[in-house]
């Protein structure tokens, strides 16, 4: 039973890369349509929240486009900008790649006096 449903999904994955941007823009409609089900509100509900009319909410749920800034609204009154988390994510490097990285550039050593002006002993005239 469970291999099935693992199955359907995957099926319905699509190659974000592959698919046009109609399709794009329909399958984020969907998701964001599923998350406001979820969240059991109405399209008005919504569209009183974020500030924008119901007829833009239906519109963006059946994939039609909207600003990133409409986008951003309906997420933040939904509580699900971190769907956006990915974007704000500091880069992390790769500890073999930072060794590999120093060894190639080695670090600027500070001057210093050498070592023989170091050890000299002052002479009981030079105090």
């Amino acid at each position: 039973m469970y291999l099935c449903a693992i199955i359907v999904d995957i099926s319905k994955m699509i190659d974000p890369y592959l698919a046009s941007d109609r399709v794009l823009l329909k399958e984020i409609g969907q998701k964001v349509k599923r998350l406001r089900l979820e969240a059991n509100i109405s399209q008005k509900a919504l569209a009183e929240r974020c500030g924008l009319s119901d007829f833009s909410i239906s519109q963006f749920e059946n994939g039609k486009n909207i600003s990133l800034l409409s986008l951003l609204m309906i997420l933040r009154s939904l509580n699900a900008l971190n769907m956006l988390y990915q974007f704000f994510e500091e880069e992390q490097l790769d500890p073999i790649a930072m060794a590999d990285y120093l060894k190639s550039h080695p670090q600027p050593k500070r001057a210093s006096a050498s070592k023989s002006s170091n050890n000299k002993i002052k002479s009981e005239s030079e105090w």
